[in-house]
């Protein structure tokens, strides 16, 4: 796809030839001398404007596939130069991915430790990358646990449930320890939340951050200084 400027260039240039072929005839006409007329030809710049214009192009795509950046064309090159706005995606783009357990957040008379470990017991077989932070947390802390056969399961005789609010507290009917009731209210919004009940009632709400990469930083901020006003992420 062209650029606006390489159309000007050929326009330019496909304008400049009957000039030139003008130009010669006229001198050759006047001076009846063949090397003037012909230095008239030998000035000629509409097939330099026609060459130039694509080979910076090229040379502009060439040098951004170098950078591991791919453009279609010179059209869409122009249009990047005028750009003032970023879109990122954040998973993978901005972020790692690769989910952690930024927090346990206890609700009953249980340990940390012990909360995490029964719900790795839990999400261990489940593959999504919510369960395998937890999962990572728990091995990383040397906790022991055991395979569960769902996301619903019995510990002893309680029942054990652990996935997103809709399904603990509205198809589990599960309640919140009234006591409780303004720490669940504060739970750090920048998280995204698991929760986990035992015997109807909620245990622990295990926070989920997925890191940030560590040169996004520098790569927002090289965006500012390079005229980019206008950065957003959006993320389902």
């Amino acid at each position: 796809f062209k650029s606006t400027a390489e159309g000007k260039a050929a326009t330019l240039a496909d304008a400049l030839v009957p000039w030139s072929l003008g130009g010669t005839i006229l001198t050759w006409l006047l001076t009846r001398n063949v090397t003037k007329a012909l230095s008239i030809l030998m000035v000629d710049f509409s097939c330099a404007l026609k060459l130039a214009m694509p080979l910076s192009v090229l040379s502009a795509m060439c040098e951004a596939g170098s950078c591991h950046i791919t453009v279609k064309g010179g059209r869409y090159m122009e249009a990047a130069a005028a750009a003032d706005t970023i879109i990122f995606d954040k998973t993978g783009t901005l972020t790692k991915a690769r989910p952690q357990v930024a927090d346990v957040v206890v609700f009953n008379d249980m340990g940390k430790e012990e909360l995490l470990r029964i719900a790795a017991c839990l999400e261990e077989h489940f593959p999504h990358s919510m369960a395998k932070a937890v999962v990572n947390e728990a091995v990383k802390r040397g906790l022991d646990y055991i395979v569960a056969h769902g996301i619903a399961t019995y510990v002893g005789d309680e029942r054990v449930v652990i996935g997103s609010y809709h399904f603990v507290f509205e198809d589990e009917g599960c309640r919140i320890p009234e006591d409780k009731r303004t720490v669940f209210d504060s739970l750090p919004v920048e998280y995204s939340h698991l929760y986990l009940a035992i015997g109807g009632s909620l245990a622990a709400v295990i926070c989920i951050e997925d890191p940030l990469r560590d040169e996004a930083d520098a790569v927002i901020a090289a965006l500012h200084r390079q005229g980019i006003t206008k950065i957003v992420m959006m993320t389902g």
